[in-house]
């Protein structure tokens, strides 16, 4: 049985925020991807976002 890929985003950015983006996740010893999906909970996490969430039962969507 193989495993199931993770699905995958491409992110366009400036200079300084790639810089910044690739400098905090070797301090914080963490891969991008880490730190990008760390960023992207707490997004989520955000009460305008919940909302959205909620008002479209965005919780029950599943993946094929």
């Amino acid at each position: 049985m193989s495993a199931k890929r993770k699905p995958e985003f491409r992110v366009f950015t400036d200079e300084d925020a790639a810089t910044l983006v690739k400098t905090l996740a070797a301090l914080k010893s963490m891969s991008i991807s880490e730190l990008f999906n760390e960023a992207l909970e707490l997004w989520l996490s955000q009460p305008e976002q919940q909302k959205l969430i909620e008002r479209h039962n965005l919780d029950e969507i599943e993946d094929d």
